[in-house]
């Protein structure tokens, strides 16, 4: 398939969704909002910002309910009733994150709604090239990881510049079949777990992190953290949020969601304004640990996966590699 038959296939999503996907912009790779379909980038390079606010809004209305209380006090929920978005090229780690925010979310009728409004269009690219030895999945298209990542349509392209396009879903197929693209792969979607079970890298980070809080690395690099709490805005895979309640003129009261953010130190403050995460050293860990230990045991599937952007964003270049290389050579 040639790129004009992709640029085709981009036109026809963009009149049915709101399209996003990743443009060069200056020096860096972001994603954005997509009003000429040739600008899309398909060099594979990691996008700055990820696509999870599409799936985990910054801050949603759920539902509101009368501030008088009484039998009248009717409970009113909100309908995400946004314009469906077309999300396009997403990577295997964006379509792992995805993954894993379909286990975490199952049961979320609000994130459900719009997953299902929502078109996801992948795209082929390796992990970051200094993250091989800590790559928490395998990138090889050929070892069937497109059988355990989530999407609508894969776009794979070759040296030439050639496509070969994959259908994942119904959805998908519906799409290629209005455009007229009649040469695809279809792919059955069977899990996040390949078939061998839990990948040993994983199994091993997660010992190596979930022993070593006593290890001079963490009180090393939380010397120099600013718990800016830029990590976790672009990690595809933080999905901890906040709920408050705004009370409106009318009387109604609206509950809220929004992005929490461990770094920040009213994250963990309970009533009596008792803190759990009191230093940069424990707010560090405990987001280290939820990647690399408790997702894994929760979820059976990597709360890292290999994206780089947390590096990336940090305004005193703290490096994930170098963390964790650091507690290999502490063993």
């Amino acid at each position: 398939m040639l790129k004009k038959d992709i640029d085709k296939l981009a036109s026809f999503v963009a009149s049915k969704y709101d399209l996003h996907g990743p443009i060069k912009d200056g020096n860096e790779t972001t994603i954005k909002p997509i009003q000429d379909v040739t600008k899309l980038d398909y060099s594979g390079i990691i996008a700055t910002n990820s696509f999870k606010s599409f799936f985990l809004p910054i801050r949603e209305e759920l539902f509101s309910f009368s501030a008088q209380g009484g039998t009248n006090n009717k409970v009113l929920p909100k309908s995400v009733n946004s314009k469906a978005i077309a999300a396009w090229g997403m990577t295997v780690m964006d379509l792992k994150a995805l993954g894993l925010y379909d286990l975490v979310f199952a049961k979320d009728p609000y994130y459900q709604e719009r997953r299902e409004n929502n078109i996801v269009i992948g795209i082929s690219a390796g992990a970051p090239a200094k993250f091989d030895e800590y790559q928490v999945f395998s990138m090889n298209l050929e070892e069937n990881i497109l059988e355990h990542i989530p999407f609508d349509i894969f776009l794979e392209q070759n040296k030439e510049g050639e496509f070969h396009i994959y259908s994942g879903s119904s959805k998908g197929r519906q799409v290629l079949k209005a455009v007229g693209i009649e040469i695809y792969e279809n792919i059955q979607f069977v899990g996040l777990i390949p078939e061998e079970g839990l990948d040993p890298r994983m199994v091993k980070m997660n010992q190596k992190v979930a022993d070593s809080i006593d290890q001079k690395v963490w009180q090393e690099i939380a010397s120099i953290c600013l718990a800016c709490g830029k990590c976790s805005q672009v990690c595809p895979t933080c999905f901890c949020f906040d709920l408050s309640e705004v009370s409106e003129k009318d009387g109604q009261v609206t509950k809220q969601r929004e992005w929490g953010n461990c770094f920040f130190s009213g994250f963990s403050e309970i009533a009596g304004k008792k803190t759990f995460l009191k230093t940069v050293k424990q707010r560090l860990f405990f987001w280290y640990e939820h990647k690399f230990v408790r997702i894994p045991n929760e979820y059976k599937a990597p709360g890292c996966v290999s994206c780089l952007r947390c590096y990336k964003v940090c305004p005193v270049g703290i490096n994930i590699i170098e963390v964790l290389n650091k507690l290999k050579q502490d063993e």
